[in-house]
Parts: C-alpha cells; sequence; structure tokens
C-alpha cells in the first residue's frame, strides 16, 4: 500500500475515493459501523473488517471509527479494543457501559446518499 493508492484484499482496492476515506471527513465524536460500512461499498461486515484488520495507513483510513452495529467495539489490530476505546474517548465518542453511546453512530450511506436496502 506504500504507493498510496489503497489496499488490496482478494482483488478488492479500496481508494482515496471511497467511502472509507469519505468517513475520515469531519467525523469526530461519531463512529460508523461494519454494516454501513459494507453496504456503502457492497461487500459484507466481515470483508470490511478483514480490509481494517489490515490497513497500513490508519491516517487515512480510520479504522479505530469502526464498531459492530450493536455498538460493541469489535477488533483493532494496533493494540485491541481498550486502545480502540481510549483513542475514540479521546475524541469525544462516548460510551454507555461497553458499548458506543447510540447517538454517537453515524450511518455512512446517509452522508453518501446511498439507499438501504
Amino acid at each position: 500500500m506504500g504507493n498510496g493508492e489503497g489496499y488490496k484484499e482478494k482483488g478488492f482496492r479500496i481508494k482515496k475515493t471511497d467511502p472509507l476515506h469519505t468517513f475520515n471527513v469531519n467525523t469526530n465524536r461519531r463512529v460508523t459501523t461494519y454494516d454501513s460500512l459494507a453496504r456503502a461499498i457492497g461487500t459484507s461486515p466481515r470483508a470490511v473488517g478483514r480490509l481494517l484488520a489490515i490497513n497500513e495507513n490508519p491516517v487515512s483510513i480510520p479504522c479505530h471509527r469502526v464498531v459492530k452495529s450493536d455498538g460493541n467495539l469489535g477488533g483493532y489490530t494496533p493494540g485491541g479494543p481498550m486502545i480502540k476505546r481510549r483513542i475514540l474517548e479521546l475524541e469525544g465518542v462516548k460510551f454507555k457501559g461497553r458499548k458506543v453511546d447510540p447517538e454517537c453512530i453515524l450511518d455512512i450511506t446517509d452522508i453518501l446518499g446511498i439507499k438501504r436496502e
């Protein structure tokens, strides 16, 4: 991925114009879900998780801002869920117990104008 174009898994490529990069724009104090991203890019939530797990550029692709649909944190490769939570707290994301406050969860398909199926 060092060429700045994106990264691939089994032929799937994410570029700076894709929703993962869109979510990096002005979304502090908010997260999205694996499901929301999956719908936005036409794949499964598991595939999104696998793609984020191999993310080599977390500054451009903020994988820590993606959580499970129920608000649980899910995984985070560089340090685990406790590090992920701490980063989100520093960004102003609120929690209710162990889960992200539902008011802080944003459906990225709404931002992109993608209709739900």
